[in-house]
C-alpha cells in the first residue's frame, strides 16, 4: 500500500470516528441518516429559484443545443428581465440565462461583488482561476492515469461491501480526499476530474428530479460497482482508440492540405476510411445549390445515406459538415478526380463520364470485327445520292445527313410543282447494325439515354471508338443508316398520299459545316465569285460535283422554308415569335496561360439557312417515324407538349424580336414522353417521336419491324 493510500485511509478513519462520537452523543437518528459533520450524508437541495439567484454565486450553465451544446462556468451578477439571470464568464462577456439552464452550483463558490474596489476584471480573474485549476487538475490526472480517483473509489467500494449497502459521498469530501482542501477552486477542479478525467466512470453523480444540490457541500456521488466500472473502462479504451485513429487521420489530412504538391494516398487507408472519403462526393456535389434544392437532392436511399456518412466523417475530423466544406476538402486532398472545376451537376446526377474497360474492349472488337449485318439484303443503296452531313466543325459523332432525290417523270409528264417529284431523304446513323439488343453496350447506351454536350467535353452514349467510327456516317465511306424518305405537299406538310419510306440503307456522305453551307447558299457570294472562283476550295473534297451540291442545298433550303411556314400555320412557337434567338456557343478548354487555367469563348451565332435546314428535316424525320409507328402499331415513345393560348393583343403589345420569342416560350408547358401519339403544340405538329430516345428505342425497333 502506498503512502498516499495510507494517508487517505487515515483521513477517512478520522472522519468516520468523529462522526461516530457525534452520533453517539445525540438522540437516536432515523434509519440511514448520518450527522452533518460527516460529508457522507443525505443530500440537501437548493429549494427555490431564489437560492440560485444569489449575486456573485459561481454556477455552470448550458447553452446551445445538439452538437453545439456546451457547459460554461460563470458568476451571477444580476437579473436580466423578469426571470433570466445575467451571468459573467471568463471571456468578460455576459449571457442572459434562464434558471432552468443552471446545472451546477460550485460549493462555496462566490466572486466578490462589484464595488468601487472590485471591478469586472477582478471577477473575470476569479472565474478564470477556477477554470485554470480545473485544467491543471485534468492534466495531472491524465499524467497519473487517474490513480487517485481509482484509489478513493476502491476504498469506498470496500466500505460498501462492509456495510452491505451503497454509501454516498459529497463533492467537498471528495475534494478533501483528492486535492487536500474543499475550497471552491478545489471543488470545481475535483468535479472536472470526476466528470472528465481518466477514471470518470468510477463515480456516479446522483440526480434528484433536476434539482440542484446545496452549494455548501455540492452534489452527491456514489461509487459504481466493479463490474460496471470494468465495462465502462473497456468501452472508454475502445473510444480512446477511436479518437486516436481520427486524430492520426486528421494529422495526415492536414499535412496534405498544407502541402501544395502532395496527394492524399487513399489506397493506404482502411476500407472504412476509403468508404468515408468516397461518401464525401455525395455531399460535395450539393455545393452551391440553394437550400431548398439541397433538401430535394438529398432524397432517400443510398445517396442520402452516403451524404449522412460524409457529415459524420467531417464531424470526426473536426470540420463543419457542409457541402462546400466537403468539396474543398476533396479538392485539397486531390483524390477521386476532384479539382476546382469539377462539374457538380454530373456528379450529382451520377453521370458516368467514362466507360468500363470491358465496354471499351467490346467496342474495339466490334470496330475491328463487325458482326454480320442482319439487314444486308434489305438495305436500300442510296450511295448514288449526294448526302450532306451538316454540323459544327468540332463535331466528332456524325449521326445524320440529308439528300434530295428527283424522281423520274410519270407518264412522260415533266411539268408541275417540284415537290411532286422531289423526295427528301434524312439519313440517321443505324446503331442496330453493330450493337446487339440486350448486349452490355446496348444496356449502357439505354442507361445514358443521350450524348451530353458540354462546353468542356462531349460525353457519348457509346465509346468513341464506335461513336466516332462505325456508328458515324463517315465522309467518303459507305455507311449503314436508317433512311427516312418524305415528300411534301403544296403546304409543306408530309404528303399523306405518298407515305414516308423508312428503310435500312447504305449512304456515302460529304462533310459540311454550317458556315460552309451558308456560304454556298449566299447568292451574292456565288454571283460575285462563281463556282470556279476558288471560294469552294476549303469545302470537302468528298463533293464530286459542286454545282449539283449547290443545287441540292438550294432545294433543301426552299423545302425547309416550306416546312417552317407549315408548322407556323399549325400554331408553333414561331407563329408567335418568328425571330430566332441566337445559338449560343460556349467552349472551354484548359490553358496554362489563361486566367484560372481555362480559356473560355462565348459566341452568339445567328441562325441562318444551314441551321434551319437541319432543324426542319430532323423534325420532319421525327414526325415521319411517329406516323409510321402509329399506322403500323409499332410501340415507341412519343413526345407531346401543350401551350397556353396567346391573344393577338398580347402579341402586338410585345415588341418584335427576342421579347416576342420569349413570350412564345413562356406560353409552353413542360414537354412529356407518352406511349400514344399526341400533338406537340410548340412544334406545331400532330405527333413526333422523341429525339433523345430515338437511338436506343426507335432505331432498334424500326429495323426489326421492317424485317
Amino acid at each position: 500500500m502506498t503512502d498516499k493510500t495510507t494517508n487517505l485511509l487515515a483521513l477517512i478513519l478520522a472522519i468516520v470516528t468523529a462522526a461516530s462520537i457525534e452520533y453517539c452523543s445525540c438522540f437516536t437518528p432515523p434509519r440511514n441518516s448520518v450527522p452533518p459533520s460527516v460529508r457522507i450524508r443525505t443530500p440537501l437541495f437548493a429549494s427555490t429559484e431564489e437560492d440560485v439567484q444569489g449575486e456573485g454565486r459561481l454556477v455552470e450553465f448550458t447553452s446551445g443545443s445538439g452538437a453545439h451544446k456546451q457547459v460554461t462556468l460563470g458568476a451571477i451578477i444580476g437579473k436580466e428581465g423578469k426571470k433570466n439571470l445575467k451571468i459573467l464568464t471568463s471571456s468578460g462577456r455576459t449571457s442572459s440565462v434562464p434558471p432552468r439552464s443552471i446545472k451546477h452550483l460550485v460549493p462555496n463558490g462566490r466572486v466578490s461583488r462589484q464595488s468601487q474596489s472590485t471591478s469586472i476584471e477582478s471577477q473575470v480573474g476569479q472565474i478564470a482561476q477556477h477554470e485554470s485549476a480545473a485544467a491543471a487538475a485534468l492534466e495531472e490526472d491524465s499524467a497519473a492515469g487517474g490513480q487517485s480517483v481509482a484509489e478513493v473509489w476502491e476504498m469506498l467500494l470496500d466500505d460498501n461491501d462492509d456495510n452491505n449497502e451503497p454509501s454516498t459521498i459529497d463533492l467537498t469530501t471528495l475534494s478533501e480526499l483528492l486535492l487536500g482542501d474543499a475550497t471552491s477552486i478545489s471543488c470545481y477542479a475535483t468535479r472536472a476530474v470526476l466528470t472528465e478525467g481518466v477514471e470518470s466512470f468510477c463515480f456516479k453523480e446522483i440526480t434528484k428530479g433536476g434539482k440542484l444540490w446545496d452549494d455548501n457541500a455540492g452534489p452527491m456521488y456514489e461509487p459504481r460497482q466493479a463490474d460496471v466500472v470494468e465495462t465502462l473502462r473497456s468501452r472508454a479504451k475502445v473510444q480512446a482508440q477511436e479518437v486516436a485513429k481520427w486524430e492520426e487521420l486528421k494529422q495526415r489530412i492536414n499535412d496534405v492540405v498544407s502541402s501544395e504538391s502532395r496527394e492524399f494516398d487513399i489506397e493506404q487507408e482502411t476500407e472504412e476510411i476509403q468508404a468515408a472519403l468516397r461518401s464525401l462526393t455525395r455531399l460535395a456535389c450539393l455545393a452551391n445549390l440553394p437550400e431548398e434544392a439541397t433538401r430535394e437532392e438529398k432524397g432517400t436511399g443510398n445517396d442520402a445515406e452516403a451524404a449522412e456518412s460524409a457529415k459524420l466523417f467531417l464531424h470526426n475530423i473536426g470540420h463543419r459538415a457542409t457541402p462546400e466544406v466537403a468539396r474543398k476538402l476533396l479538392i485539397s486532398l486531390r483524390i477521386l478526380g476532384w479539382h476546382k472545376h469539377s462539374n457538380l451537376d454530373l456528379i450529382r446526377l451520377n453521370v458516368r463520364t467514362g466507360f468500363d474497360q470491358d465496354l471499351e474492349d467490346a467496342a474495339t472488337d466490334i470496330a475491328s470485327n463487325p458482326p454480320p449485318d442482319l439487314d444486308e439484303h434489305s438495305r436500300l443503296d442510296l450511295t448514288h445520292l449526294p448526302a450532306f452531313a451538316i454540323d459544327d466543325a468540332s463535331t466528332k459523332e456524325i449521326d445524320d445527313a440529308l439528300s434530295v432525290e428527283i424522281l423520274p417523270a410519270m407518264d412522260g409528264v415533266t411539268e408541275g410543282p417540284i415537290h411532286s417529284r422531289q423526295r427528301i431523304w434524312i439519313h440517321i446513323a443505324d446503331p442496330s447494325r453493330y450493337i446487339e439488343l440486350g448486349s452490355p453496350l446496348d444496356q449502357e447506351a439505354k442507361r445514358r439515354a443521350s450524348s451530353i454536350y458540354l462546353p468542356t467535353e462531349t460525353i457519348p452514349m457509346f465509346p468513341m471508338s464506335l461513336a466516332a467510327g462505325p456508328l458515324s456516317l463517315l465522309p467518303g465511306e459507305v455507311s449503314c443508316a436508317l433512311s427516312v424518305g418524305i415528300m411534301l405537299d403544296e403546304t409543306g406538310g408530309i404528303d399523306t398520299a405518298t407515305p414516308p419510306i423508312i428503310t435500312p440503307s447504305l449512304v456515302n456522305t460529304a462533310r459540311l459545316t454550317y458556315d460552309q453551307v451558308d456560304l454556298l447558299l449566299d447568292p451574292f457570294c456565288m454571283v460575285d465569285n462563281g463556282i470556279d472562283s476558288g471560294i469552294c476550295d476549303s469545302i470537302s473534297d468528298d463533293i464530286e460535283n459542286m454545282e449539283t451540291a449547290v443545287e441540292n442545298l438550294r432545294q433543301l433550303q426552299y423545302a425547309s422554308e416550306q416546312r417552317l411556314r407549315w408548322r407556323m400555320d399549325g400554331g408553333s412557337l414561331e407563329s408567335i415569335g418568328p425571330y430566332e434567338l441566337p445559338d449560343m456557343m460556349v467552349k472551354a478548354r484548359p490553358s496554362p496561360d489563361a486566367i484560372d487555367g481555362w480559356e473560355v469563348s462565348v459566341v452568339a451565332k445567328k441562325v441562318h439557312a444551314a441551321n434551319r435546314i437541319v432543324t426542319e428535316f430532323m423534325l420532319a424525320a421525327n414526325e415521319a417515324m411517329a406516323m409510321y409507328g402509329d399506322t403500323q402499331g409499332v410501340p415507341m415513345p412519343f413526345r407531346c407538349q401543350e401551350m397556353d393560348d396567346v391573344s393577338q393583343d398580347d402579341i402586338e403589345a410585345t415588341p418584335e424580336g427576342p421579347c416576342r420569342s420569349w413570350l412564345a416560350i413562356q406560353s409552353t408547358f413542360r414537354s412529356e414522353i407518352v406511349s400514344n401519339p399526341l400533338p406537340h403544340a410548340g412544334l406545331g405538329v400532330d405527333m413526333c417521336t422523341c429525339r433523345r430516345h430515338r437511338q436506343f428505342v426507335v432505331m432498334p425497333t424500326l429495323p426489326c419491324t421492317i424485317r
